[in-house]
């Protein structure tokens, strides 16, 4: 399941690398400055109705329009958990495959930093073992749920440009669903500018 994902993964971003090949570079031209981002992170989350945390790991292609204005699609995979000290079991496991398209802005654009605001629409399958008494049984049985969301998600992130082409940086991110927890994320990132 997994090598299936890396592989969708690596096809998507060579798909999207030949698409806009062509306009990057006489983008490049005019504004002398490299449109196209990809970066890979690390998050930090949070989902608050079960009060579980976890890891988030995301790859994010992004495309500027303008000067500061950009899109972008972002895809990863977080793994959550809350341990039941009392029962000595893990009471929560979460585990989804996130998806969304981005729109951001850039309110600082320097040349070795930026920091923007994005918003973008959201999906996720989810697939949780649930244990407690609202979403499982009583008796302690587990509950597994599988099912799809959507929703919407809002950013702040910021790169620092090093070397020629390298980007580090930070985001902080929250994802809403129509279904299920929100998202609550801190991570940072590095990559590079083409």
């Amino acid at each position: 399941m997994r090598q299936s994902i890396v592989v969708s993964f690596t096809l998507l971003f060579c798909f999207l690398l030949a698409g806009f090949n062509g306009y990057a570079d006489g983008y490049k031209r005019a504004t002398s400055k490299d449109p196209n981002t990809f970066v890979s992170g690390i998050s930090f989350v949070w989902l608050s109705e079960f009060d579980s945390q976890g890891l988030m790991f995301h790859n994010k292609f992004s495309h500027y329009l303008g000067e500061r204005v950009a899109v972008g699609l972002n895809l990863g995979l977080l793994t959550a958990s809350r341990y039941d000290k009392g029962k000595e079991i893990y009471s929560i496991k979460n585990t989804f495959y996130m998806g969304g398209l981005e729109t951001s802005f850039d309110l600082i654009q320097k040349e070795t930093i930026n920091l923007r605001l994005g918003v973008g629409g959201a999906a996720r399958h989810r697939s949780e073992i649930n244990s407690d008494a609202k979403e499982g049984t009583i008796d302690g049985s587990v509950a597994h749920i599988r099912t799809s969301d959507i929703g919407f998600n809002g950013f702040m992130e910021n790169d620092f440009n090093f070397l020629r082409s390298g980007v580090a940086g930070w985001r902080i991110g929250y994802n809403y669903y129509t279904n299920g927890t929100p998202v609550f994320a801190i991570g940072v990132h590095v990559g590079f500018k083409f």
